[in-house]
């Protein structure tokens, strides 16, 4: 019988092994350390695992605290952080937003009911609009009760993204037609707004994210995502780095043709929907910034077994464990709702055990 067979839902943590902070600040000083970071992909998402209705952990500062102690608590993921949601910046701007007990909040009416309302998009006070008060709030509980023990970091929505959630996704792929200038009135706007909730998250010391789902080249073609996404995203990458941050992205769906552009963009990493190949990614990304992924989170993560995550977590660590500046386990998107909790422990334990240095190729290379 092999390994993951033999798997037994949990190992105990080895006594040598480090804090994710000591990993991660060993990793930048390209250091050696004991095994690859892993890190769950939390949010909403995770609030049922305690109990919680996914709306009333919107609208609070210490749910979103409970839920990240708990994260860290229990399964020692290698990261801490908070999200503004896909919709959270549109919301401060205006939009309409839905919630519900046990699903993720949706679009119910966007800010602007069409772009030739452009000149009324909103430039927000990220102390007062929406719910971004409460989710600053609950960075900075987050950073100063987990801060010492893992790297903490907010995820912000990419600007062209937001421009969906502020305007509707249709319109604005017409509008990028029919009426370009338009769009980028739009997208100046929203560049400025992230940016004002990017200096709190540097004020604070967290690192920051992008999730950039309708960027996707499963949507646009590349000569659109250069001409109405890159310029605004690299805006706001430019502006974190002239504060002295850092910043990774994630794009949803297919993001192959996007790759050699990412490179000149300064990220310091990228995460790989599980669509995305990483040993390629390794090839082509790799040389330039640190990537992460990329086990399927519906498939795998939500509906397989412990077995199954071990499986695939070994797959993604044989794939991109020699990645030049750093690999990092972890999901191909947001952890979905209801996933088994023992799932989230296969994954954890998958670095423990495929992913402890001196990396055992053979053993990654095995049919277990």
């Amino acid at each position: 019988m092999g390994i993951i067979e033999q798997y037994g839902h949990g190992l105990e943590i080895p006594k040598d092994e480090l804090t994710a902070i000591e990993r991660d600040r060993l990793l930048s000083q390209g250091k050696e350390v004991d095994r690859i970071m892993c890190c769950i992909d939390t949010g909403e998402t995770l609030a049922p695992m305690i109990g919680l209705k996914v709306k009333d952990y919107y609208f609070s500062s210490q749910k979103m605290l409970e839920l990240e102690q708990y994260i860290y608590d229990t399964f020692h993921s290698d990261g801490a952080g908070l999200s503004t949601t896909l919709r959270g910046m549109a919301e401060a701007m205006g939009s309409k937003i839905r919630y519900f007990d046990h699903n993720i909040a949706q679009l119910e009416e966007p800010a602007l009911a069409s772009l030739d309302e452009v000149d009324k998009a909103k430039l927000v006070d990220v102390d007062k609009d929406g719910r971004l008060p409460i989710i600053l709030e609950g960075l900075r509980m987050v950073k100063k009760e987990l801060g010492d023990k893992v790297p903490v970091s907010g995820t912000v929505t990419g600007p062209f993204t937001i421009a969906a959630m502020v305007v509707g996704t249709e319109k604005l792929l017409i509008g990028m037609i029919k009426k370009p200038d338009k769009v980028k009135q739009l997208m100046e706007v929203i560049t400025e707004n992230n940016e004002r909730y990017i200096a709190r998250m540097l004020e604070m010391g967290v690192g920051v994210g992008f999730a950039d789902p309708v960027s996707t080249t499963s949507l646009l073609r590349v000569k659109q995502y250069k001409e109405f996404s890159l310029p605004y995203f690299q805006h706001n990458v430019d502006f974190i780095k002239k504060n002295g941050g850092g910043c990774g992205l994630h794009i949803c769906g297919g993001s192959r043709k996007l790759w050699e552009t990412l490179n000149e963009t300064g990220i310091g990493c990228f995460g790989l929907d599980n669509i995305e190949d990483l040993e390629e990614a390794k090839e082509v990304l790799g040389p330039h910034m640190a990537i992460q992924g990329n086990v399927p989170p519906v498939d795998v993560i939500r509906l397989g077994t412990p077995q199954d995550v071990l499986r695939s977590s070994k797959e993604c660590i044989r794939k991109a464990w020699d990645s030049p500046n750093g690999f990092t386990l972890t999901s191909g998107c947001q952890t979905p709702m209801d996933t088994p909790a023992e799932n989230l422990q296969a994954l954890m334990d998958a670095a423990r055990i495929f992913g402890r240095y001196p990396i055992d190729t053979d053993l990654l290379n095995a049919d277990l």
